[in-house]
């Protein structure tokens, strides 16, 4: 999976160079940003349920066809351990507070002045912030590594994205022994300052 990361890090950083020389049906904008807010839906695999948290931040995207899309984005993110219940006697939920840095290189399939489709996959980067359960302080650590892959819509101003969202970062469990892997589902929503 690092391996993976790796690759899709460097197309991420090649990309804008790339972008120069490519051709495009539409000569639209070739450089946009705005704000995104969205939804988002996490757990980890096969221990937890998924329960919604938010997200909120700012994004550029450079490119016609082809584009390079990084965002700076805040994320809360909400678990519920209801299937730990019978190992812990307990179950419980997990809000925890990230700042994420995805770095996506996309294809708009679609490209038209006001309608786009595209599709996009990149690695991805989140700071930890905080949780509001202690014994997940040190057993997440502070940066997680992971990868996102979507579809998106453009209509006039406006933005959508729905991403899939695995983490490469382990989480170590309460026996020290085993390790959980964390996923996600984001709908989000923004609006281009430039179409």
């Amino acid at each position: 999976m690092k391996r993976i990361l790796s690759v899709l890090a460097i197309l991420a950083l090649m990309m804008p160079f790339a972008l120069h020389a490519q051709d495009s049906g539409y000569n639209g904008t070739a450089f946009t940003g705005g704000i995104k807010v969205g939804i988002n839906f996490s757990n980890y695999i096969g221990k937890s349920t998924m329960q919604p948290g938010g997200e909120a931040g700012i994004f550029l995207r450079a490119g016609r066809s082809f584009y390079f899309e990084p965002s700076f984005m805040y994320s809360f993110r909400s678990t519920n351990f209801d299937d730990l219940k019978n190992e812990l006697e307990e179950s419980f939920e997990v809000g925890q507070h990230f700042i994420d840095v995805p770095l996506l290189v996309g294809y708009k399939i679609v490209n038209n002045k006001n309608f786009n489709l595209r599709i996009f996959l990149g690695p991805r980067v989140g700071f930890r912030l905080g949780s509001d359960y202690d014994n997940f302080e040190d057993a997440v650590g502070f940066a997680q590594w992971g990868a996102q892959a979507g579809l998106g819509i453009d209509f006039w101003i406006f933005t959508f994205d729905a991403k899939y969202d695995i983490s490469a970062s382990k989480f170590k469990q309460y026996d020290e022994k085993t390790f959980w892997k964390q996923n996600m589902v984001n709908l989000v929503l923004g609006v281009k300052f430039k179409r």
